[in-house]
């Protein structure tokens, strides 16, 4: 019982005092206080170089800012907040020889925890300059445009020098680069005007530090002019001599999509004329191409030419024969842009297979390039074995 009484008594006491609380603040638990920290991750001397910023990284539980007595940096915030960081950057240094600061870092308690960071600087007696991308550019005739990206210290001396074909056919914004006291990213949006010219031409982009002309950079820029368009053109595919063979014909031009897949073939079996098919195994794309065409000076505005069924027949699903237009094919069919202008392909049972002797004849004057002065014309065929037999072709002001 004597026992009981006592763990009693100590029990009351310890409860009051808890509830009464202490007069010295110095005797409250450490657990009921937040803890107070402030911790530069960032090493406390920094050797930045030539470098126009650098980062200053704290971890700390209360706001924090950023003093220095220097008026080469600059900080891109007065205040932080917990683990943050600091971008703080810095002017050129044009003086004859290293100079250095300290940089302070005050947190926001009751009582300030403080760090700091020494920070040196060379001399800048480096001259900076950066194109890229480099490389020279073959344009199409069309005209293109580019972006660069040229990174400099003190200034740059810019140029675009004409070589042949005329001036005044490359724009630049901006067309000067402005003097920077530090280092500096600036992007060039670069244009090349279409040459509707009857050669080619060429042109040279240089850039060079003002401070160091061996520290240069150049760009050549070779544009070719526009084929003449043509208002006919004729096959009456006489140079097939061995049927599944490539077919070369002047004039043509054939890409297809797996690269190498082979698609437009030399036909000859009693008559000559051009196989048009694919694999049963495979599906594939490919674009048989004419010269560019000057439809609108067109007297007699007709396509025809006579087909025959392949051995495998008819289109499955997802085949597709096709005559297409485009006005802004440059070479690479896949990325240009086609319109249909008639759906070719053969859904029929029959016939089975032929010799050419059905003739398809279409009114380019009723298509939506009627008025057009360049043109370029194809077959485009995608499948998987649906196969085409052409002879006799014959595109505008020909001889019949």
């Amino acid at each position: 019982m004597n026992n009981k009484i006592v763990y009693t008594c100590l029990a009351v006491c310890l409860f009051a005092s808890m509830f009464c609380g202490c007069q010295d603040d110095t005797q409250i638990p450490k657990e009921f206080i937040p803890e107070q920290y402030l911790y530069l991750e960032t090493d406390h001397e920094l050797n930045i170089g030539t470098e126009s910023s650098f980062h200053v990284i704290v971890n700390a539980s209360s706001t924090w800012s950023l003093t220095t007595d220097a008026s080469w940096c600059h900080f891109d915030s007065p205040i932080y907040n917990g683990r943050d960081t600091a971008v703080v950057t810095v002017d050129a240094n044009r003086g004859s020889e290293e100079r250095s600061c300290r940089i302070r870092v005050v947190s926001y308690f009751k009582n300030p925890i403080t760090d700091s960071l020494r920070v040196v600087q060379p001399i800048n007696t480096l001259p900076a300059l950066e194109v890229t991308p480099l490389g020279d550019r073959e344009v199409f005739y069309k005209g293109t445009s580019f972006t660069l990206n040229i990174l400099y210290n003190y200034g740059v001396d810019f140029h675009v020098n004409y070589i042949s074909g005329g001036e005044n056919w490359i724009q630049t914004d901006p067309t000067s680069i402005a003097d920077s006291e530090i280092l500096t990213d600036v992007m060039m949006n670069v244009i090349v005007e279409p040459n509707m010219g009857t050669e080619d031409r060429e042109a040279e982009l240089t850039f060079t530090n003002t401070e160091d002309p061996n520290n240069t950079y150049s760009i050549r820029i070779t544009q070719g002019h526009p084929v003449p368009a043509i208002t006919g053109f004729a096959d009456d595919f006489q140079i097939s001599t061995t049927t599944g063979q490539p077919y070369t014909g002047e004039g043509w031009t054939f890409q297809s999509n797996p690269e190498g897949t082979l698609l437009f073939k030399q036909f000859n079996n009693v008559a000559q004329g051009m196989l048009i098919n694919g694999s049963t195994s495979s599906q594939a794309e490919g674009y048989a191409i004419w010269p560019v065409f000057n439809i609108k000076a067109m007297q007699n505005k007709t396509l025809s030419y006579i087909w025959g069924a392949g051995n495998r027949n008819p289109a499955l699903e997802g085949d597709v024969f096709e005559l297409v237009g485009s006005t802004d094919y440059e070479g690479d069919a896949l990325s240009a842009t086609w319109t249909v202008i008639q759906d070719l392909t053969n859904h029929a049972e029959s016939p089975a297979i032929s010799l050419p002797n059905t003739r398809v004849e279409i009114n380019l004057g009723d298509t939506p390039f009627a008025d057009e002065e360049r043109v370029y014309l194809a077959f485009r065929y995608v499948g998987g074995g649906h196969a085409y037999r052409i002879d006799n072709l014959k595109i505008g002001d020909v001889e019949n």
